[in-house]
């Protein structure tokens, strides 16, 4: 049965990539229905300060009540202990649960139901449910994750075991985690929260078949994480699917979107993180889309570039975390292959290039203005080839064009301009050893200085 919707969108998924496009859109007064249903899926999961920010400026407040914190993030990574930052703990499905609750108080439109299929047509998208209904749409996105993304892949980590995880009760109710790299290859990430406790694993292959056979054996020979599990009984464990690798974010009237458009390594960073940030990109492109009369190719340029360079950096960030491992294990005999399999994916460029200031750019580009996409001038660097638009709320470009210029007096008045924000803009300036030292501002506007984070595209 064909059911015309009325709305100019469909997404697919109610995870929080979803749920946050949904509220994007929906606040900039787009039609939009959104489908999915929550999974009876038991994990519990970390997020940064960031994340918990942007759930809340969102308007996603019941989600991000449900998370437990902040705790600090214990880290126990090639023999060194260290607690460099805080986290948040979420338990699902609660978590999911509260999205849509969300999601119906701002008045969105949704179906809870199990989607069957979801594909593109020269002038709609369909979406099929489990009750055999099809939706219609002008438009669509896929939002459901990394098991729709599989079949999408342009390229993959050439190595792709899958995560293990078990689950138990836990004595103790504290919430607490920890993350651990594992001696012969291997690493953990452990979280209690509300009695129950949740252990996600990332093992060589044949360890993981021995470790099947009988995981409480298993785990009682792992010193730290054993420590960490305490009596407990392994109540459930199973595999997971843990795919890594990007899609072309367009097919035709079909957008993807988060983890459906761009798997990472959970080692190198969060996925909710990806998902909001996914959500953030995509929403812009479509408001300028749905402006539009045609399908503006600049757009999807846009979109597959800000996704790609996201996916590199993570991948980047995860091949160090490697490589770490295997020279800490170097000290005292050769590395195992599971790490030395590892440090050479997807390349050997750094996480982050040189901005020497000899080749700072100052020129038109795209930007995110709010809610939708617009030409601004950006300055462009070698880590940044799409472009600074801002640092902490205030634009970049005419600052930098300042101090090409020589313009001390110019560069003076901006930061005074720019009231509290200046103090980020000046510890973000200084990050740069290569570029000209800032003048001092004579006034801040009386403001008390703060920490700002910095924004840029």
């Amino acid at each position: 049965m064909r059911q015309d919707m009325d709305s100019e969108i469909l997404i697919a998924g109610s995870g929080p990539a979803g749920a946050a496009l949904a509220m994007l859109l929906h606040r900039a007064g787009r039609r939009v229905t959104l489908v999915g249903r929550v999974r009876d899926y038991q994990a519990i999961e970390g997020i940064a300060r960031r994340s918990l920010q942007a759930l809340q400026s969102l308007g996603l407040h019941r989600a991000a009540a449900c998370a437990v914190g902040p705790l600090p993030r214990r880290v126990i990574w090639g023999g060194k202990a260290r607690a460099p930052n805080a986290e948040w703990l979420l338990p699902r499905p609660s978590f999911d649960a509260a999205l849509l609750e969300d999601l119906h108080e701002a008045g969105i439109p949704m179906i809870k139901a199990r989607i069957t299929f979801l594909e593109s047509q020269k002038s709609e998208v369909r979406l099929g449910l489990a009750d055999g209904r099809i939706l219609t749409a002008p438009w669509g996105v896929e939002a459901r994750g990394r098991a729709a993304a599989r079949r999408q892949f342009r390229d993959a980590a050439p190595w792709s075991t899958p995560a293990w995880i078990l689950r138990g009760e836990a004595a103790d109710s504290d919430p607490a985690s920890a993350a651990l790299s594992l001696p012969g290859g291997g690493w953990a990430w452990w979280a209690r929260l509300k009695g129950q406790q949740y252990l996600q694993l990332a093992l060589p292959e044949a360890t993981l078949r021995r470790a099947r056979h009988d995981p409480n054996i298993w785990l009682a020979a792992q010193p730290d994480l054993a420590q960490l599990w305490g009596q407990a009984k392994i109540c459930h464990h199973y595999q997971r699917p843990s795919l890594l690798g990007r899609t072309q974010v367009r097919e035709g009237r079909l957008w993807r979107l988060g983890d459906a458009a761009m798997a990472i390594d959970p080692l190198s960073g969060q996925g909710i993180f990806n998902a909001l940030s996914s959500a953030h990109g995509l929403a812009p492109v479509l408001n300028s889309l749905f402006e539009e009369t045609s399908i503006a190719a600049p757009l999807e340029r846009f979109h597959q570039r800000r996704q790609d360079a996201q996916y590199w950096r993570f991948a980047r960030a995860g091949r160090d975390f490697y490589r770490q491992a295997a020279y800490q294990e170097s000290i005292d005999a050769d590395p195992a292959p599971y790490w030395t399999e590892r440090c050479h994916w997807p390349d050997h460029q750094p996480l982050h290039l040189p901005e020497p200031w000899a080749q700072v750019r100052v020129r038109r580009g795209l930007a995110i203005i709010g809610n939708h996409l617009a030409e601004r001038e950006l300055v462009f660097t070698q880590d940044q080839p799409m472009g600074i638009q801002a640092v902490a709320g205030i634009s970049l470009a005419p600052l930098v064009k300042a101090m090409q210029d020589g313009d001390h007096a110019a560069a003076r008045a901006l930061l005074a301009a720019a009231g509290p924000a200046a103090m980020a803009i000046i510890r973000w300036w200084a990050d740069h050893p290569d570029w000209p030292a800032l003048p001092e501002p004579h006034s801040l506007g009386g403001a008390p200085l703060s920490p700002i984070d910095s924004a840029s595209q």
